[in-house]
C-alpha cells in the first residue's frame, strides 16, 4: 500500500491517545515490509521511519527484506514466543492479502495474541464500502472491511474502539486491549464479517505472487 502522511498521522495520533507523548522504547510489530510513498517524509520504510521516533520496532514479512522478520500469519504456532509482548500493532494494508480466506481467523488471532493489555491495534485496510460505491481500491486485493467488522471484532474481543473512520478509501481504526482473553472463539463468525471481492490479478502481481511462494518453497 505504501505509508502516507495521512496515514502517518493517524498512526500518532492514535498511539498518542494511549500513551501521550513519552513513546521512547514503546515496542511495534508492523505487519508487512512496508516502504513509505510520501516525498514529504525523508525516510523510506516504517522500521525507519519508527525507529527514528524512539519505538522499538518489528516488521514481519514473508519477503524477508528491509529487517522483516520471516514469519507466516497463518501459522499461530511461529508467535507464540511473542504472546503479549508488544504495546503497538500496525496493520497497514497487509492482511488483506493473507490468504486463504479461511486464514484470515489465524492472522487476526496472531494479532490478538501479540499485543499486551492495555496496547492498541492500529489497522488501515481497505474498505468495503469505499470499493463497491466509489471503486476505491479495486483489484488491491480478495479481502475487504467495514466499520461493523471492527466494531463486532471489539464487542467479542473486548477492545476499547478508539477510531473507527475513512481516510483516502481505507478504513482506519484505532483498538485497544483491555483484558488477556481468548480471541473471537466463533470461527464462522468471524469469518461472515470479512467481505470477499473478485480480484483480478495483474502480470507482474501474479510474478511477485509466485516468486513469493517459489521463496517459501511452496511453488516449482
Amino acid at each position: 500500500m505504501g505509508l502516507k502522511a495521512a496515514y502517518l498521522d493517524f498512526i500518532e495520533s492514535s498511539i498518542g491517545e494511549v500513551y501521550g507523548k513519552n513513546v521512547s522504547n514503546l515496542r511495534i510489530l508492523e505487519l508487512g515490509d512496508q516502504v513509505i510513498g510520501d516525498p514529504s517524509i525523508i525516510e523510506e520504510t516504517g522500521k525507519i521511519y519508527f525507529i527514528n521516533r524512539g519505538y522499538v520496532h518489528t516488521s514481519v514479512d514473508l519477503n524477508g527484506l528491509h529487517g522483516a522478520v520471516i514469519r507466516d500469519l497463518t501459522q499461530p504456532e511461529q508467535f507464540y514466543d511473542w504472546h503479549n509482548s508488544y504495546d503497538i500493532m500496525i496493520n497497514a494494508g497487509t492482511t488483506e492479502h493473507v490468504e486463504p480466506y479461511e486464514a484470515q481467523y489465524e492472522c487476526f488471532s496472531v494479532i490478538h495474541s501479540c499485543i499486551k493489555v492495555g496496547g492498541v491495534f492500529i489497522h488501515l485496510v481497505p474498505d468495503v464500502y469505499e470499493h463497491d460505491e466509489k471503486g476505491a481500491w479495486k483489484n488491491h486485493c480478495r479481502y475487504y472491511y467495514s466499520s461493523n467488522f471492527f466494531r463486532v471484532l471489539a464487542k467479542e474481543c473486548g477492545y476499547k474502539l478508539l477510531s473507527n473512520t475513512v481516510i483516502r478509501g481505507m478504513r482506519c481504526v484505532a483498538l485497544r486491549k483491555t483484558k488477556d482473553t481468548f480471541f473471537m472463539r466463533d470461527r464462522g463468525k468471524f469469518l461472515s464479517l470479512v467481505a470477499c471481492r473478485k480480484y483480478k490479478l495483474s502480470f507482474l502481481v501474479k510474478q511477485k505472487v509466485i516468486n513469493g511462494l517459489r521463496r517459501v518453497g511452496l511453488s516449482s
